[in-house]
Order: C-alpha cells, then sequence, then structure tokens
C-alpha cells in the first residue's frame, strides 16, 4: 500500500506530463518540496488532487497566455521595416477591425500634466504614457466597434524593438468644427442659449450637484435625473432641431450600454462630448466618438456598481432606469448584444487577450462575463418588445460584417464537441454578389463562432 506523499508525488507526476510547458518548470526537488506541503494539509487525497488541479491549470494558462504575447511580438517584428528616418515609432490601430501597423513620426506640440499634444503624420492626438489603465484604451476601441459605437482613433506606439512606449488618442477637432467635452458645452449653454427656463433648470441641478463630487446614491429617481440632466442639456443647445436632438439623444444612451458592459468608470461629464458645426449663422451638432475609457475598476466601487455623471450607482439600477424609460433609443443595440452575446463576448476575449498580462486579462474577463450575464438577466425579467424581424435581420447582419475582420485576423480554435454542430459552410462568392450569399455567410459565422475555445 502506498502511503500519503508516494500517492501524491504520483498524481503531481501524472498531471505534469500531460502539461509539457509547465512539467519543464518542475524539477525533482520542487516536486517533492510540494509533494511536502501537501501533505502537511489535513485534508483527503480527493480535496488534495483538486488543490493541485486548480494551481496547475492556472499556471498552465498564465504560460500559454505569455507564450501568446511573446508570439505575438515575433509576429510584429517579423513583418516590419526598419524605420525610415523621419519616423520615429510604429502605430499599431485598428480600422474597422482590420489591425493596421504603420511607421509615423510623432512630435509633441505641448506638455501637459496627464498627456502630449502631439502631431501624428497629418494629424494630431493626445499621447498617455504606457501603463495598465491605457491598454484599455484599444480593448475599448475594438468594442465599440463591435457593437456599433464610434471610438476616437486610438493607436498603441511601438519603439524599433516592438516595445510599447504609449497610446495616442486621435484630435477630434476638424477644420470647421469645434469639440466641446460636457462641461465645456454646459459654459457654452450658459454663453449662447436663449431657452431661459431650461437653462436655469440646467443650471441649478449642475451647480447643486458639481460642488459634491462624486457621491453613492440609491434612489432610482436620482440616478434617472442625473441622466435627464444631460438629455436636458442637448435640449438647451442653441438653433438645435427636434431630429438633432434625438440624435444627441440615442447616442449618449447606447453609450451608457456599453459603459455598463465593459466596466467602464470614467463616466463623468468631461468624458462625453459634442462636436459643434457652425454653417449660416446656424449651429449643427453631433455626439463624439467615445473616448477616454480606460479605467476598469476603482477601489470605491464594488463589481455591482458604476458611475453615471454626478454619483456612484448600481449597475441593475441604471439597466432598469434604461430599459423603463428609454427603451426606444436603447433598443437596437440591446437586441444587437443580446442576439449576439456569444460571438461578441468570445471576439471580446481574444481582443482583451492580446493587449493584456494574464492577471489582468484574467480578472477583467470574469468581469465582462458578469456584466453580460447581468444584461441579459434584465432583459428577459423585463419583458420588452423586441425588434421587428425586418430591423433584427439588418442589424444582425451588419453586425456579421463587422466581425468578419476578427475571424480573419485571430485563429479560432475548434472546441468542445459537445456543443451542437452548426455545420460546416463555406463562404463563397465576391463582393460585388455579396446580398446573394448572405444565407451563406452567415451559416459560416455562426459555425466558425460556434467552435471558439471559451
Amino acid at each position: 500500500m502506498y502511503d500519503k506523499k508516494t500517492l501524491i508525488t504520483k498524481y503531481i507526476k501524472d498531471r505534469l506530463s500531460k502539461l509539457e510547458e509547465l512539467g519543464k518548470k518542475y524539477s525533482e526537488d520542487k516536486i517533492n518540496k510540494l509533494a511536502d506541503n501537501l501533505v502537511a494539509i489535513d485534508k483527503p487525497l480527493e480535496e488534495i488532487y483538486a488543490l493541485v488541479d486548480n494551481k496547475f491549470s492556472y499556471q498552465a494558462r498564465k504560460i500559454s497566455h505569455n507564450n501568446y504575447l511573446a508570439s505575438l511580438k515575433e509576429y510584429y517584428l517579423s513583418n516590419i521595416d526598419k524605420l525610415k528616418k523621419k519616423n520615429n515609432c510604429y502605430l499599431l490601430s485598428y480600422n474597422e477591425g482590420t489591425k493596421i501597423l504603420e511607421q509615423a513620426k510623432v512630435t509633441t506640440i505641448k506638455k501637459e500634466k496627464n498627456y502630449d499634444y502631439v502631431a501624428i503624420n497629418d494629424g494630431f492626438g493626445y499621447r498617455k504614457e504606457n501603463s495598465k489603465e491605457n491598454d484599455y484604451e484599444l480593448i475599448m476601441s475594438d468594442i465599440a466597434y463591435l457593437m456599433n459605437i464610434p471610438y476616437a482613433k486610438t493607436y498603441r506606439m511601438f519603439d524599433e524593438k516592438m516595445e510599447p512606449i504609449g497610446i495616442i488618442c486621435g484630435s477630434m477637432d476638424k477644420k470647421n468644427e469645434k469639440f466641446l467635452n460636457l462641461e465645456e458645452a454646459f459654459s457654452f449653454i450658459k454663453e449662447e442659449s436663449n431657452k431661459f427656463m431650461l437653462k436655469s433648470k440646467v443650471t441649478n441641478y449642475h451647480d447643486r450637484n458639481i460642488k459634491n463630487g462624486i457621491t453613492e446614491v440609491f434612489e432610482s429617481s436620482v440616478v434617472k435625473e442625473s441622466i435627464d440632466y444631460v438629455l436636458d442639456l442637448f435640449a438647451c443647445l442653441p438653433d438645435i432641431t427636434e431630429e438633432n436632438l434625438e440624435e444627441l439623444k440615442g447616442s449618449y444612451l447606447k453609450v451608457k450600454i456599453f459603459e455598463i458592459l465593459t466596466n467602464s468608470l470614467n463616466n463623468n461629464l468631461e468624458n462625453y462630448g459634442i462636436i459643434i458645426n457652425k454653417t449660416e449663422k446656424r449651429y449643427t451638432y453631433e455626439f463624439a466618438p467615445t473616448y477616454n475609457k480606460c479605467v476598469t475598476k476603482n477601489e470605491r466601487l464594488s463589481k455591482d456598481e458604476t458611475i453615471c455623471n454626478f454619483y456612484i450607482v448600481d449597475k441593475e439600477d441604471i439597466i432598469n432606469i434604461l430599459f423603463k424609460n428609454y427603451y426606444k433609443y436603447i433598443k437596437e443595440i440591446t437586441n444587437l448584444i443580446i442576439d449576439n452575446n456569444v460571438t461578441m463576448y468570445k471576439i471580446i476575449d481574444k481582443v482583451t487577450k492580446e493587449h493584456l498580462e494574464f492577471e489582468e486579462y484574467k480578472n477583467y474577463k470574469e468581469i465582462l462575463k458578469y456584466n453580460f450575464d447581468k444584461f441579459e438577466r434584465i432583459y428577459k425579467e423585463s419583458n420588452l418588445e423586441p425588434l421587428s424581424n425586418e430591423i433584427r435581420d439588418t442589424n444582425n447582419n451588419k453586425y456579421l460584417f463587422r466581425i468578419a475582420p476578427y475571424l480573419d485576423n485571430y485563429d479560432f480554435e475548434a472546441f468542445d464537441e459537445t456543443i451542437e454542430n452548426k455545420g460546416s459552410i463555406m463562404l463563397v462568392g465576391a463582393l460585388g454578389i455579396v446580398l446573394v450569399v448572405t444565407i451563406v455567410i452567415i451559416g459560416f459565422a455562426i459555425y466558425i463562432i460556434s467552435k471558439v475555445e471559451v
């Protein structure tokens, strides 16, 4: 009969034999020491075996993740040319889901406290330091693209050895246009708007709340009032038409969904904006692309909380408020997410893995899953009216074309054979006959995504 240590040692070696990369890191001495530590634990063998499984599973996944990041760097190195004399960095960005790696000359124009205002080839932007938080800028830009939400042009900077050296967010100022965040828009309204009653309402609300900083609230009415403040702010804009107002409302409310799902917490009024265009002495407006969504955790907040303008609020509370009061504005994005949550989550997982170290990636993946599950549960409990079949089909078909670049960019491994086989359908035909083969494209996409390894 074997003693306890012999059985544990045998189990450790058996597990290591199936984990080649991990096995290389365990010498006989290290195995023996681990077995001694486990023997000292006063638990049944079955529980000790579970501890070994959990420990090795975590370590194996970490090694695999680090190998993936290393191979990605090697791939980039093998696909770049030496920097030209006028260029000083490489920029990685995404254009409609497709990775673009290009040489660039980035020149600092003005230094600010948290960023440098820079010239980038023919444009301008804001350079931030390399940091774990700023890694999320590229992740957020991809998630926004999948959800059909405009996001500010975002780049990761690399030096000549493909070492990351920072993040650049493109400037949203264009000729004949002016970008204002919502705090600046408030000042603009105080100076320009002639809607005296409504302007007085938003001024009183703003001045009453801005002096308190971010505070925690539990009353749904207060959360709704905070959202309505932004919608009233839009209504105060000089010359705004009803159609333009509805566009701004819809864009802002869709971003609230995006923030909840991605755990974005930079949700104060300085991190939303409008773009003003003045032609023939009249103003027109558009909601600026989403930006500065890099903060995904805050020590003050639990996983069930987020920030909405002036307040810390419960995610479930704000989702219910959005569904109950503003569903007409968020119906399309809600149904897009509910219909495609499996494919969307798995693509987001691939994108996230590419930009984060293992522990950060693992934690963010868990909170993403938590948020997506919460959103779907509340939707089902709310018994909301779905989209018409025609609009839903159009919505989902556009989504399928957005995910196409990801199917090219990422190697989606086959997984669990117990998952229902949707059928292997080949994608055929040329761009000119894309409408004819839409059904084929849908079938192929469903098959590929259904086979992705979680």
